[in-house]
């Protein structure tokens, strides 16, 4: 049986990996270090400097943390991700972030503090997926957070 007009599937990274040089991990324990060790300076407290030296160790396993292959699938009751369903209602609108050479969707929650919700596809894919999308939900203009530009430049 064909797929309806309004679904598309697609198989696509669960996010954008981006080679990290050993001069990278050398220096994520560099400022780690310098911060850890300014932390113990102004503070005197053991146990400050060493979750400074915890979080940045946890920085560079995630940092190194290779990319799934996820199932994707947008039809008209929702959004598929894996084996993880959300309705459209659980969404206020959606975006399109330029990556590099990707973009991907970012879609905004109802719920003021729940996650925002990212998908990945094909450039060949966009037009039929932003028509579905359009249909149901409406396009935001996003500008990056803070964090989110941060996390860009250190290529994390």
């Amino acid at each position: 049986m064909p797929p309806a007009p309004d679904d598309v599937s697609w198989t696509a990274s669960e996010f954008v990996a981006h080679e990290k040089s050993a001069g990278w991990y050398g220096g994520l324990a560099a400022v780690a270090a310098v911060v850890a060790a300014l932390v113990y300076l102004l503070t005197r407290d053991i146990i400050s400097t060493a979750v400074v030296l915890i979080c940045g160790g946890a920085f560079g396993v995630l940092g190194g943390k290779k990319p799934r292959q996820l199932q994707y699938h947008l039809d008209s009751s929702g959004v598929t991700i894996g084996s993880k369903h959300f309705d459209y209602e659980m969404f206020r609108s959606f975006s399109v972030v330029p990556e590099g050479a990707f973009s991907s969707i970012v879609f905004m929650p109802l719920k003021r503090f729940a996650p925002l919700t990212t998908i990945y596809y094909a450039p060949e894919d966009e037009g039929k997926i932003i028509n579905i999308l359009t249909d149901r939900l409406p396009f935001e203009e996003r500008k990056d957070a803070m964090i989110d530009s941060l996390m860009k430049r250190v290529r994390f």
